[in-house]
């Protein structure tokens, strides 16, 4: 009798498994009949929150209290459970797949900035840089107080996709500006992060670290990150990275805000963008410095008087 019990209980579990695999697939993975038409993207992107460094490194810095509460806690159990079995569910092929359409784009960058008051954040990722390959190293601290054309991809097909947006060959006109920047001690500057949760394709990088120093110039070592952990999926879909095996390009001001963005090959309209963009906010950056300096030096005349 208790076996029959059993096997009715089993029976039952294995097929509420099996619809809920099949709703996640289902709610996740395109119809046939899906419109794959291109559309600009029209709502700022990022996290809701401003970055702070050592957010978001992979690791668990939980104290054994913690560890055992949360080992007993059931609720969170439920959340685990939940995260696991979208994972299981979700096709190994299907980015690739994805990316049959459009070269893997997924939108078409906007014509002009978001607003800085509508404008969402670019979380803070943990890595290793060329400069520094043996310690953790913030994104944050590196986009903080400057104008950033930040490149991020996962593999070679995707960071030749992001070449087209920022590469000196395929878009000689900001490869210029960022120069013309530099000699002036301007804010704007190109960062790229690789990242890589493989461990695998992680040690091959890390292997070739020499190789892609030789690329870069020795002021561009401390730019480029390589993050092995910490990046979610729902951080990926506050970015807006719908496909993780191809390139987005992103425009981050100096509080660490999305203010543009561009996903896989650039086309010519968005190269524009991207450089009348990233003008504004060299503008408005050096308008903000003109400001500080102008309040800090009210500030300091009012405590000589006093």
């Amino acid at each position: 009798m208790a076996s029959l019990f059993q096997g009715s209980l089993f029976r039952q579990w294995s097929r509420r498994r099996k619809s809920t695999v099949a709703q996640i697939l289902d709610s996740d993975e395109p119809t046939k009949d899906q419109d794959h038409t291109l559309r600009p993207l029209s709502r700022p992107v990022g996290v809701p929150n401003p970055p702070k460094p050592g957010e978001n490194s992979g690791l668990d810095l939980r104290s054994w209290r913690q560890r055992r509460d949360d080992l007993f806690d059931y609720d969170k159990h439920l959340v685990r459970r939940n995260q696991l079995t979208k994972q299981a569910a979700k096709p190994y092929f299907r980015d690739w797949t994805r990316a049959n359409y459009h070269r893997g784009k997924t939108f078409i960058a906007p014509s002009r900035i978001f607003r800085a008051d509508k404008s969402l954040y670019f979380p803070n990722l943990v890595g290793s840089t060329l400069a520094s390959p043996s310690t953790s190293s913030d994104t944050t601290s590196v986009l903080r107080d400057r104008v950033s054309v930040v490149s991020v991809y996962s593999g070679h097909w995707a960071e030749l996709q992001t070449q087209t947006f920022a590469d000196k060959e395929s878009h000689p006109v900001l490869a210029e500006l960022v120069s013309e920047t530099e000699r002036h001690n301007g804010p704007l500057q190109k960062v790229e992060i690789n990242i890589e949760e493989d461990w695998l394709k992680a040690l091959i990088v890390r292997t070739f670290m020499g190789r892609i120093r030789k690329q870069r110039r020795e002021q561009d070592w401390g730019r480029y990150f390589l993050v092995r952990r910490g990046v979610t999926d729902k951080m990926r879909e506050a970015i807006g990275m719908g496909n993780a095996k191809i390139g987005y390009v992103y425009l981050v001001d100096w509080l660490c805000r999305i203010r543009w963005a561009g996903s896989a090959d650039a086309g010519l309209a968005e190269k524009a963008a991207l450089v009348a963009g990233t003008n504004r906010l060299v503008e408005a950056w050096r308008k903000e410095i003109e400001e500080r300096k102008e309040v800090a030096g009210q500030e300091s005349a009012m405590r000589a008087a006093g």
